[in-house]
């Protein structure tokens, strides 16, 4: 694996890169189904998840509804349930009720809440990265209280230079000027920045046209699958790898965290 040669800092997503957040809502969705089972009556569960699974997938690939559902993810979801059951009623199922679906929706937040977790290697990686020199900044959209809730939940603020928070800024990623932000106050050149993130479109492809090195980590893509390689200098699926590409000062390994 490659080693990144003269960064000096490092700049880091925050859902579903240093904490699991969002991934495979398929299976929360199976959950929240069983869960209503009684009150989907003949609905067919698994209809119903992939129902819910397209509902949202449509949802969040919409710029201008994934913009307002980041800010208030429990009202996207009961937007999310409800475009489900709409498009089952038009295939002629009979969905439930709109205050069953309500509730639903609310479930899955609540247990998507429930299970939010650091992702595993991720603080000792953290303290690596401080104890090597590097300039570290969390970059993240969403509102506020919602993300410094999750920073301070996982005990993050302490790890960073450099919180920014797209609801506080007035602007998010993939826009150029979040990531020019935070390049400003770490008081470095984008040549000399890492920028690690989940995501093509929102972490790596707006950082590598500023001049960035990316790594993407990706937990669930197949070590096989090459359809990333040509838009990201590396991908790890977990955060023990990183100690190749940015070995810090003296090189470092996770026995000495």
């Amino acid at each position: 694996m490659e080693v990144f040669r003269d960064i000096r800092a490092v700049v880091m997503d925050l859902d579903d890169t240093l904490i699991s957040a969002y991934r495979r809502p398929d299976l929360l969705w199976e959950t929240v189904c069983r869960c209503f089972q009684a009150q989907l009556g003949a609905l067919d569960q698994e209809e119903a998840v992939r129902a819910l699974t397209r509902a949202g997938q449509a949802f969040w690939g919409d710029p201008k509804r994934h913009a307002l559902g980041r800010l208030n993810p429990s009202e996207a979801r009961r937007i999310i349930v409800a475009d489900a059951f709409e498009a089952l009623q038009g295939s002629g199922w009979q969905p439930p009720s709109r205050e069953v679906a309500e509730r639903m929706a609310d479930a899955f937040s609540l247990q998507r809440d429930r299970d939010m977790r650091l992702e595993p290697g991720a603080d000792a990686l953290l303290a690596h990265l401080g104890r090597a020199g590097y300039r570290l900044a969390l970059l993240t959209n969403g509102t506020g209280p919602l993300q410094r809730a999750k920073i301070e939940r996982f005990g993050l603020t302490s790890r960073f230079h450099h919180i920014q928070i797209e609801g506080e800024v007035g602007v998010g990623k993939p826009d150029p000027d979040a990531f020019r932000q935070a390049f400003e106050a770490l008081a470095v050149d984008p040549a000399t920045v890492c920028v690690i993130g989940d995501s093509l479109e929102w972490d790596i492809r707006p950082a590598r046209a500023l001049g960035c090195r990316t790594v993407l980590f990706d937990p669930d893509r197949s070590p096989g699958d090459a359809s990333h390689r040509c838009e990201t200098d590396i991908h790890v699926r977990t955060f023990e790898s990183l100690a190749v590409c940015l070995p810090g000062p003296r090189g470092w390994s996770l026995d000495e965290v």
